[in-house]
Protein backbone atom coordinates (compact mmCIF):
# COMPACT_ATOMS: atom_id res chain seq x y z
CA UNK A 1 0.00 0.00 0.00
CA UNK A 2 1.21 3.66 -0.68
CA UNK A 3 1.54 6.67 1.81
CA UNK A 4 -0.88 8.77 0.10
CA UNK A 5 -0.58 11.67 2.68
CA UNK A 6 0.02 12.46 5.87
CA UNK A 7 -2.09 14.90 8.94
CA UNK A 8 0.74 16.61 11.08
CA UNK A 9 -1.78 17.66 14.19
CA UNK A 10 -0.44 20.88 16.08
CA UNK A 11 3.38 19.41 15.04
CA UNK A 12 6.14 20.38 17.76
CA UNK A 13 8.55 21.74 15.36
CA UNK A 14 11.13 24.11 16.79
CA UNK A 15 14.34 25.78 16.02
CA UNK A 16 17.24 27.92 16.90
CA UNK A 17 16.14 30.71 15.30
CA UNK A 18 12.78 32.45 15.71
CA UNK A 19 10.76 32.44 12.11
CA UNK A 20 8.13 35.16 10.90
CA UNK A 21 5.73 36.40 14.51
CA UNK A 22 7.26 33.35 16.51
CA UNK A 23 8.32 34.32 20.18
CA UNK A 24 11.60 35.97 20.59
CA UNK A 25 11.68 36.13 24.46
CA UNK A 26 15.07 34.05 25.60
CA UNK A 27 12.74 32.05 28.52
CA UNK A 28 10.46 31.13 26.64
CA UNK A 29 12.70 29.91 23.81
CA UNK A 30 14.24 28.18 26.35
CA UNK A 31 11.48 26.31 28.48
CA UNK A 32 10.43 25.05 24.76
CA UNK A 33 13.90 23.56 24.44
CA UNK A 34 13.87 22.17 27.61
CA UNK A 35 10.73 20.33 27.00
CA UNK A 36 12.17 18.92 23.55
CA UNK A 37 15.05 17.65 25.89
CA UNK A 38 13.14 15.87 28.53
CA UNK A 39 11.55 14.47 25.47
CA UNK A 40 14.61 13.27 23.56
CA UNK A 41 17.55 13.36 26.40
CA UNK A 42 19.97 12.48 23.24
CA UNK A 43 19.42 15.31 21.27
CA UNK A 44 21.55 18.13 19.82
CA UNK A 45 19.54 20.69 20.71
CA UNK A 46 16.61 22.85 18.79
CA UNK A 47 18.13 22.60 14.99
CA UNK A 48 18.29 19.01 15.88
CA UNK A 49 16.38 17.51 12.59
CA UNK A 50 13.95 15.38 14.76
CA UNK A 51 12.54 19.20 16.06
CA UNK A 52 13.60 21.14 13.41
CA UNK A 53 13.58 19.29 9.61
CA UNK A 54 13.00 22.86 7.61
CA UNK A 55 16.67 23.20 7.82
CA UNK A 56 17.83 19.61 6.88
CA UNK A 57 19.31 20.20 3.49
CA UNK A 58 17.80 16.99 2.03
CA UNK A 59 13.94 18.22 3.08
CA UNK A 60 11.17 17.86 0.77
CA UNK A 61 13.07 15.32 -1.24
CA UNK A 62 12.18 12.08 0.84
CA UNK A 63 8.68 12.22 1.57
CA UNK A 64 6.72 9.46 0.70
CA UNK A 65 3.20 10.67 0.29
CA UNK A 66 1.48 12.84 -2.65
CA UNK A 67 -0.80 15.09 -0.01
CA UNK A 68 0.24 16.86 3.03
CA UNK A 69 -2.72 18.21 6.13
CA UNK A 70 -1.08 20.49 9.05
CA UNK A 71 -3.44 21.69 11.86
CA UNK A 72 -2.60 24.46 14.14
CA UNK A 73 -3.92 27.01 16.50
CA UNK A 74 -4.43 30.48 16.55
CA UNK A 75 -2.88 30.44 20.27
CA UNK A 76 -0.27 27.84 20.25
CA UNK A 77 3.20 29.23 20.25
CA UNK A 78 4.55 26.60 17.52
CA UNK A 79 1.81 27.77 15.25
CA UNK A 80 4.61 29.60 13.32
CA UNK A 81 6.49 26.10 12.62
CA UNK A 82 3.31 24.66 11.37
CA UNK A 83 3.20 27.53 8.49
CA UNK A 84 6.88 27.42 7.94
CA UNK A 85 7.14 23.85 7.54
CA UNK A 86 3.94 24.45 4.61
CA UNK A 87 5.94 27.33 3.00
CA UNK A 88 9.22 25.27 3.11
CA UNK A 89 6.99 22.17 1.74
CA UNK A 90 5.72 24.62 -0.60
CA UNK A 91 9.17 26.03 -2.39
CA UNK A 92 11.49 22.69 -1.63
CA UNK A 93 10.82 20.92 -5.01
CA UNK A 94 8.31 18.52 -3.49
CA UNK A 95 5.58 17.69 -6.20
CA UNK A 96 2.74 17.89 -3.62
CA UNK A 97 -0.54 19.53 -1.97
CA UNK A 98 -0.09 20.67 1.14
CA UNK A 99 -3.19 22.62 3.12
CA UNK A 100 -3.19 24.12 6.72
CA UNK A 101 -6.18 24.34 8.75
CA UNK A 102 -5.70 27.20 11.53
CA UNK A 103 -8.54 26.69 14.39
CA UNK A 104 -9.45 30.52 15.60
CA UNK A 105 -9.05 31.59 19.18
CA UNK A 106 -7.77 27.69 20.52
CA UNK A 107 -4.40 26.66 22.41
CA UNK A 108 -1.80 23.96 21.68
CA UNK A 109 -3.85 20.38 21.24
CA UNK A 110 -7.17 21.82 22.20
CA UNK A 111 -9.18 19.05 20.67
CA UNK A 112 -7.75 16.61 23.79
CA UNK A 113 -9.04 18.90 26.29
CA UNK A 114 -12.26 20.22 24.58
CA UNK A 115 -13.18 17.64 22.30
CA UNK A 116 -16.58 18.63 21.74
CA UNK A 117 -16.25 22.18 21.27
CA UNK A 118 -16.88 23.64 17.59
CA UNK A 119 -13.12 24.17 16.47
CA UNK A 120 -12.84 20.53 17.75
CA UNK A 121 -15.51 18.85 15.92
CA UNK A 122 -14.25 21.03 12.59
CA UNK A 123 -11.04 19.96 13.36
CA UNK A 124 -12.24 16.13 13.20
CA UNK A 125 -14.30 16.69 9.77
CA UNK A 126 -11.47 18.20 8.04
CA UNK A 127 -9.33 15.36 9.12
CA UNK A 128 -11.79 12.88 7.99
CA UNK A 129 -12.04 14.56 4.62
CA UNK A 130 -8.91 14.76 4.11
CA UNK A 131 -8.36 11.17 4.81
CA UNK A 132 -11.26 10.12 2.09
CA UNK A 133 -9.92 12.25 -0.56
CA UNK A 134 -6.87 9.76 -0.74
CA UNK A 135 -9.25 6.56 -1.01
CA UNK A 136 -8.63 5.53 -4.59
Amino acid sequence: MNLVGIILTHPYFWGREPVGDEVKNPAVRAEIERIWRLASPTTSGSDDPLINPMDDQSFGRFLACKRVLICVAENDILKYRGWYYSEKLKNSGWDGEVEVMEAEGEEHVFHLSKPCCSNAVAKLKKVAEFMNQGKA
